[in-house]
């Protein structure tokens, strides 16, 4: 019996938590369907399976669509993720659309708009529980976008990050960003929170290091120009490096004693999930309701965020947190496709 094919949508490889959920449920279900994608991200990737949406091939995209039997769209760009499921629908292909984030859907006519067209799909993901209220999408099932990651895909860290992971620092800090965004008219990330951080640690002579990944620069280039004058200024590079490259987040993970997400806008954080799924502390802003085991900050508020590294750090104790079941996931993933 012929497979049905499964495609989806969205960012494929493009550096962030969107693409890995993608790249991970397509792992996951791999022995149950035939699985394409279409990749919305400027990186392109040369396979047959994957067309990249940039090339503006309407004739590809089309035969893509038509070709597939179950669409997954998980695309963050509120008029294209209409624009997907309207070619979708006009097809008769079964839908699937997960909202990942709020980012994208500020403006009262992207919401009501996004609300009125996903009604045409046949299931809605929300990530979190804030995505389907705010959406008022009352048929969406709310599923986290965290998939355990297998450790043998993951790649090596580089030499930079095992130099200081070697050196005699007592504890090391991580967080990390896709890219350098402005959300807010703040730093989405909170980069500029975490430099305050490591100039308050210089002050308390507290041998601590922050490694913060920043997986891409394509965008805001002269905040990353700012941040390393900053760094140079208060002479604390000691106790705060910048990696500027994509590498695996889940391995310096491994190799951390606290990870902090300070983001001023979010949906499911996979790095949060992963913490938690390696025992590691976590420390993340209020903005969203977080997963049990983490301990909030004030969204923006470096005062608290400072004494809640120290209070966490200072604790030393260990997380019970229930094993995540994989083959539970992919249970309900094939429930959700099939319903």
């Amino acid at each position: 019996m012929k497979r049905k094919v499964y495609l989806l949508i969205g960012p494929y490889s493009a550096v962030g938590g969107v693409n890995i959920h993608i790249m991970r449920l397509s792992k996951l279900l791999y022995d149950n369907f035939d699985i394409r994608f279409i990749n919305e991200s400027s990186k392109k990737i040369n396979q047959k399976n994957i067309f990249n949406l940039r090339t503006k091939n309407i004739f590809k995209y089309i035969n893509f669509i038509f070709s597939s039997d179950i669409i997954h769209i998980h695309t963050g760009v509120w008029w294209l993720r209409i624009v997907h499921i309207i070619f979708a629908r006009l097809m008769g292909k079964r839908i699937i659309v997960t909202i990942h984030s709020l980012t994208n859907l500020q403006t009262r006519n992207s919401r009501y708009l996004t609300s009125y067209f996903i009604n045409l799909a046949d299931n809605v993901v929300a990530v979190s529980e804030k995505i389907k209220l705010v959406l008022k999408i009352k048929q969406a099932k709310v599923l986290p976008a965290f998939i355990p990651p297998i450790i043998n895909d993951e790649s090596d860290l580089p030499r930079s990050i095992v130099t200081i992971l070697s050196e005699n620092y007592e504890k090391i800090i991580v967080s990390n960003a896709s890219n350098l965004i402005i959300h807010n008219n703040q730093d989405l990330y909170g980069i500029d929170l975490l430099i305050e951080v490591a100039i308050r640690l210089k002050k308390d002579q507290l041998n601590y290091k922050i490694i913060f990944v920043i997986a891409s620069t394509t965008k805001n280039k002269e905040m990353l120009r700012n941040y390393k004058e900053i760094i140079i200024k208060n002479k604390i590079e000691s106790f705060i490096k910048l990696v500027v490259q994509p590498i695996s987040f889940v391995k310096l993970i491994m190799n951390s004693d606290l990870v902090i997400r300070a983001t001023n806008s979010d949906g499911d954080a996979i790095s949060i999930r992963e913490a938690l799924y390696f025992q590691k502390p976590v420390i993340a802003s209020n903005i969203v309701k977080r997963p049990e085991g983490v301990v909030v900050f004030k969204n923006r508020d470096v005062d608290d965020l400072y004494r809640k590294i120290k209070k966490v750090i200072s604790k030393e104790t260990s997380l019970k947190n229930k094993p995540i079941n994989i083959n539970l996931i992919k249970k309900k993933y094939l429930e959700l496709i099939s319903s």
